[in-house]
């Protein structure tokens, strides 16, 4: 009897790492393009993940799907697009996985969970082909793109592992990035086994948030003006999702170009009245996972073989709260990082502790669930309370942060200039000034997504003559016709002095014209002088 509960709790680990999403797949229309046809320039991205291969309802890469079909832009009268395949397991061993194939790889998440779990048990022939091959596409120049789960492989773990989960991830780490992390992570195993320690880390966040809806938490993160990634973004923080990855260790001596492109905030999560969160024990013992195990749920939550083992950890009771805060050290540290292998192919890698593919919450803070004898991991112990509601936000909150995919994306396929990375800020933007001192007379290019519908673009400026006291914003000229590129010939109507720039896009489908609003601030400056 010992040995059969062994048998069932070491099961259980195996697939206790995987976050389930909902999939719909749908092919980009653009990908029967040339990338040279017409001025255009296609940007080939790869998702790897085995769920969204099977149509099955666990899937991270579909949130990586939504922001990138379909989507393309224009700048000047170059015609940027992304066509997306999505690759299995058996495609990286095939040799599918290739630069000359693709420009930048999409690591799911939910991938990288499943290969921790795969390679924790053994170090597997067809793993060692797996990172193998992704390794060659990162040295060949292709691009790699990680959050969560699959930017923590990325690079190397420092500390030595103590549990499963954390020897697991020492074997996965794909060791292609300079930037590395300290890895704490547990499980419920913690509470039940001798041996194990108490889970207490960041990564509480993730289980404490609840399977059912792994809601995480919304991080203002500082942003770094020096990167061209975040460059074209006003403000000095940014609201992402995040749901229990450490921070990255940035290298003493690097290699390599790095940057830190956002950074934790400033004040511990467990410091902060809004975002701090108590430690819960389990309390069910080894009753509790077998009568979770053999009572059915209504809930179809698991897709896979061991679904209903997977269920005993979801679903078992009873967990009590301790009342102890978890305590974090993360304030300020590197978030979000990208970087340039070093060799003469300089392949651009992108991570991100957190999920710019989800949606964000405004407002609210965290309270712990009532503490009664049904708690589960399903339901989660904490939730978000007096959150604005959606309608009532200026924001989408489902594709509030699309920009940050589809900018670093494009960065990391090194075929688009940073100056023409997609719009930050609505559906178009000015395209940076340069150089910033400009003769009385100069072009302007205008960079915009493409709508179904007469598209127009306005252009909008504002004039100083000191650089500290700025006119309203005014229009300037209307660019009804993009066959010839988004640009307008600006005359500097204020004469010699400072001017700040932004562009409207409108569009007209029906007897229907939808039109931009403004942005927070300038898109673009320039100094005009007689030369």
């Amino acid at each position: 009897m010992k040995l059969k509960i062994l048998t069932i709790v070491i099961m259980l680990i195996m697939v206790c790492s995987v976050f389930v999403v909902s999939a719909d797949v749908k092919q980009n229309r653009y990908n029967n393009k040339s990338p040279e046809e017409n001025n255009t320039i296609e940007i080939r991205v790869a998702i790897y993940d085995d769920h969204l291969v099977n149509n099955e309802e666990s899937s991270g890469g579909k949130f990586f799907i939504f922001p990138l079909r379909n989507y393309e832009w224009k700048v000047g009268d170059r015609l940027y697009y992304f066509t997306i395949e999505v690759l299995s397991t058996r495609d990286i061993l095939k040799g599918k996985l290739k630069a000359s194939n693709f420009d930048v790889f999409i690591y799911s998440w939910d991938q990288a969970d499943t290969n921790l779990v795969y390679t924790g048990f053994s170090n597997l022939p067809k793993n060692k082909v797996r990172v193998k091959e992704i390794r060659k596409f990162i040295e060949d120049g292709g691009g790699y793109y990680g959050s969560c789960g699959a930017a923590l492989i990325a690079g190397d773990m420092i500390n030595e592992p103590e549990t499963f989960f954390e020897r697991a991830m020492k074997k996965s780490c794909l060791g292609i990035s300079c930037f590395n992390i300290n890895y704490r992570y547990n499980s419920f195993l913690s509470q039940i086994l001798p041996g194990f320690p108490l889970s207490s880390s960041v990564a509480e966040y993730l289980f404490n948030s609840g399977a059912k809806s792994l809601s995480g938490i919304s991080v203002d993160c500082n942003i770094s003006e020096d990167s061209p990634i975040f460059d074209d973004l006003i403000e000095k923080t940014r609201r992402i999702t995040w749901i229990g990855a450490p921070a990255f260790i940035p290298p003493e001596k690097p290699d390599r170009e790095t940057m830190i492109l956002a950074r934790f905030p400033e004040t511990e999560f467990s410091d902060n009245e809004t975002t701090k969160i108590n430690h819960w024990k389990y309390t069910g013992g080894i009753s509790g996972l077998i009568k979770a195990f053999i009572t059915p749920h209504d809930e179809d939550y698991w897709n896979d073989d061991l679904g209903r083992l997977m269920d005993a950890w979801v679903f078992a009771s009873d967990w009590v709260n301790t009342g102890k805060v978890i305590k974090t050290n993360i304030a300020n540290k590197p978030f979000m990082t990208a970087e340039i292998y070093p060799n003469d192919n300089q392949a651009r890698i992108v991570r991100c502790s957190g999920h710019p593919e989800f949606k964000v919450y405004w407002g609210g803070h965290i309270e712990d669930v009532e503490d009664d004898n049904e708690n589960n991991h399903y339901e989660g112990f904490y939730k978000w309370v007096n959150v604005t509601p959606d309608e009532e936000t200026i924001e989408d909150e489902k594709t509030y942060n699309y920009c940050i995919i589809r900018r670093s994306l494009a960065w990391a396929s090194q075929k688009v200039p940073d100056n023409n990375l997609p719009p930050i800020y609505g559906p178009s933007q000015v395209s940076d000034i340069c150089p910033y001192e400009q003769p009385t007379s100069f072009n302007i290019k205008g960079n915009a997504e493409t709508a179904d519908g007469i598209e127009s673009l306005d252009l909008y400026y504002k004039y100083s003559p000191n650089n500290e006291t700025w006119t309203d914003w005014t229009f300037y000229e209307k660019d009804s016709d993009d066959s010839d590129g988004w640009e307008w010939e600006f005359n500097s109507p204020n004469g010699t002095g400072f001017y700040q720039f932004y562009s409207i896009r409108q569009v007209e489908f029906g007897g229907y014209t939808e039109t931009e609003k403004a942005p927070p601030g300038p898109d673009a400056i320039a100094f005009v002088r007689n030369f």
